[in-house]
């Protein structure tokens, strides 16, 4: 097994839950948590075959993307006339 620790940008805080959720469905083999009042993630790699700047990358494409459509939701709505 290998652990390593992400720090993420606070301003992100609101949207861990879920990009925590795609990145489990996306990454299986990895234990992804977050401490309790923390900024960072902990991986955890099952079968030790893991490339941290390659999760990294793809976790905060993952994280900015749940912003974003955090962000424009209402304005989507509004658009399409949903509620």
């Amino acid at each position: 097994m290998k652990e390593i620790i992400i720090k993420i940008p606070k301003s992100f805080e609101n949207y861990f839950d879920a990009a925590i959720v795609r990145a489990k469905y996306l990454y299986p083999d990895l234990e992804i948590t977050k401490p309790e009042n923390s900024e960072s993630l902990t991986i955890i790699s099952k079968n030790g075959n893991f490339d941290k700047s390659k999760f990294e990358k793809e976790f905060l494409n993952i994280l900015y993307r749940e912003r974003i459509y955090s962000d424009t939701l209402a304005i989507r709505k509004t658009i399409y006339g949903t509620s």
